[in-house]
């Protein structure tokens, strides 16, 4: 899968600073992009690209060199820009910096969406800095990112935001901590934030489809490297994995009818994977809700309980799933009526007599 690393360059004339990211210090920087994609990007290959997305005025002032004059002397700054600062660098991927207007109207908002939506390839792995995108750029990112991710299979893999600002104004910031090395601005991991909207979706699917293949997809695609990386050992990952696989099999159970399934399900043990993730310290707070809705769906079910064909034909119907809802009813009864004569209600035989008694009776009431 291609890599790409997308950023916005802004028109101010930056201070050099030390990002700190995840407790490690990057090198002395002047431009946040110099921080990030020597961190995240040093192993990319000659296939994958980092984008630098600038206003007329930006690339004047910060890609090109010398972009900027001394505030009291008016005189022009020696500064090599953030173009031969990344060529410095060194990397395979190619560096590629792109024209986009200001932003100042609905026209030129759309016109961005539509520069920066046809750079992303199909199947792309992005990681976009927001540091300084400016204006409507934040929204439109979520907008863009959503898009893209539906028409080209993108995905979203991290998310920064540079925050110098945390030092206070750069002017204050020169003047207080003179050396550079000692001037350390956090860069902070927004992607949870993205991650929370896919599991929007994904829970609205689930509640009201009973669709568990949008949690699988995600699951899989944010769990998998993880647990590659700690060879299984990420606890907060395995449990996430053992609760979505316990809720797509009651799913499926009960999508294609498989009743014997739906009463034998450890419910007990579905019920303490929810407690397992809601208890975690590293579960981000604002997913919590969103699980209790999940739960909510599976509450009333019990271990071992043939009430649960009942339970489950109710699940149907709140689905629309029609046929189903006839055929578990159904089914369903013929069970609870051998369970209510002590009859072993898994052996086909005693369900086929069954079935065949229930409907000689319906059709012949004065019988009973």
């Amino acid at each position: 899968m291609a890599k790409a690393f997308i950023s916005f360059l802004g028109t101010s004339d930056y201070v050099e600073c030390c990002y700190v990211f995840d407790r490690e210090k990057g090198l002395v920087v002047k431009y946040v992009q110099e921080d990030m994609i020597s961190r995240f990007c040093r192993g990319w290959l000659a296939n994958d690209e980092i984008r630098i997305f600038t206003t007329r005025e930006a690339k004047t002032k910060n890609w090109d060199d010398n972009g900027h004059k001394d505030r009291i002397a008016g005189t022009q700054k020696e500064n090599a820009g953030l173009e031969k600062r990344l060529d410095l660098l060194g990397l395979k991927p190619a560096i590629k910096q792109i024209d986009i207007p200001i932003g100042d109207n609905e026209e030129e908002i759309w016109e961005i969406f539509n520069i920066i939506y046809a750079t992303i390839r199909e199947n792309e792995e992005v990681i976009f800095d927001i540091t300084h995108s400016f204006r409507s750029i934040p929204m439109l990112f979520m907008v863009l990112a959503g898009y893209a991710g539906i028409m080209k299979n993108m995905d979203v893999s991290g998310i920064y935001y540079g925050a110098f600002e945390s030092l206070g104004h750069p002017a204050q910031v020169e003047k207080k901590i003179p050396d550079p090395a000692k001037r350390q601005a956090p860069v902070f991991d927004l992607t949870s934030f993205m991650l929370l909207s896919q599991w929007n979706l994904a829970t609205h699917s689930f509640i009201h489809h009973g669709s568990t293949d949008e949690f699988l997809n995600l699951v899989k695609k944010k769990t998998g490297p993880v647990l590659h990386k700690t060879r299984g050992r990420d606890k907060a990952a395995r449990n996430m994995n053992y609760l979505v696989s316990d809720i797509e099999q009651i799913s499926r159970n009960i999508q294609y009818n498989r009743g014997y399934s739906i009463i034998q399900h450890d419910f007990e043990k579905t019920a303490g994977n929810f407690k397992r993730i809601k208890t975690d310290p590293s579960f981000i707070p604002p997913f919590r809700p969103l699980l209790e809705k999940i739960e909510t769906k599976i509450k009333g079910f019990e271990k071992y309980d043939i009430q649960n064909g009942f339970r489950a034909v109710k699940w149907c119907m709140d689905h629309d799933l029609i046929q189903q809802a006839v055929t578990m009813l159904w089914e369903n009864i013929i069970t609870w009526v051998l369970a209510e004569e002590k009859i072993d209600w898994s052996v086909r035989k005693n369900r086929i007599d069954a079935s065949k008694a229930i409907h000689f009776l319906s059709h012949n009431p004065e019988e009973t």
